[in-house]
């Protein structure tokens, strides 16, 4: 098995921490978004991250990517056991995959990816503070309205919703950007224990050689 695309997307890493989760033996190659490797293109057409081989399967979209993991191998379970459950498990994946991306990815965008494609402009503040003031505080309020006191979304065990949820949050921390954990207690605290998931740690862990090569 291999995940193609860098680690550094939420996209990636939500995959990736699917697979270290479910104890997968798989291989990484850390390709960029739009990459013309034909490889990668194989498994994403479309030039997205990220892809999947998996024997004969060549496939793309970390939605994708999960579901059919978890239908695959099935022995660690990361989607809850009903209907209804499993409707609300889509859902956060969605809305993770979505707004919470537009509340938290700018600030990576802004404050370290335009530099490292060689932009020189500076980050667009203006930018975000609208980020911050406007479009994160009812996502983040959201999310204050539907994350556990404790455990995870669905009990105590981690799955593909909770890291869909928390991985854009990992970007936002990259360029700077922490939400006020007073105003969003609940959130703040669901996420650290997200964060620190021994799937998501060692993850994270590899992540960190990345990012502290890519700052230079």
């Amino acid at each position: 098995m291999k995940i193609l695309g860098i680690n550094v997307s939420p996209y990636v890493r939500k995959a990736l921490c699917v697979a270290e989760a479910k104890g997968l033996d798989y291989e990484h190659d850390p390709q960029m978004p739009g990459s013309d490797d034909p490889v990668f293109r194989a498994a994403s057409p479309l030039g997205k991250v990220p892809g999947l081989i998996d024997g004969q399967l060549q496939v793309s979209d970390s939605s994708v990517i999960c579901e059919y993991l978890e239908e695959k191998y099935p022995e660690v379970r990361m989607l809850p056991a009903t209907p209804e459950q499993r409707a609300r498990a889509r859902w956060y994946d969605e809305y993770g995959d979505t707004k919470v991306i537009e509340a938290f990815s700018p600030f990576f965008f802004e404050r370290f990816a335009k530099k490292l494609f060689g932009d020189d402009s500076g980050p667009d503040e203006a930018r975000l503070e609208k980020v911050a003031t406007e479009i994160a505080p009812p996502i983040l309020s959201y999310l204050e309205s539907q994350v556990p006191e404790s455990g995870f979304l669905f009990g105590d065990a981690l799955y593909i919703a909770d890291i869909s949820l928390i991985s854009p949050m990992v970007n936002g921390s990259y360029g700077g950007y922490e939400f006020d954990a007073a105003a969003y207690p609940r959130t703040a605290t669901y996420r650290d224990r997200v964060l620190a998931h021994p799937a998501m740690a060692r993850v994270l862990a590899t992540e960190a050689e990345l990012m502290k090569a890519m700052a230079g």
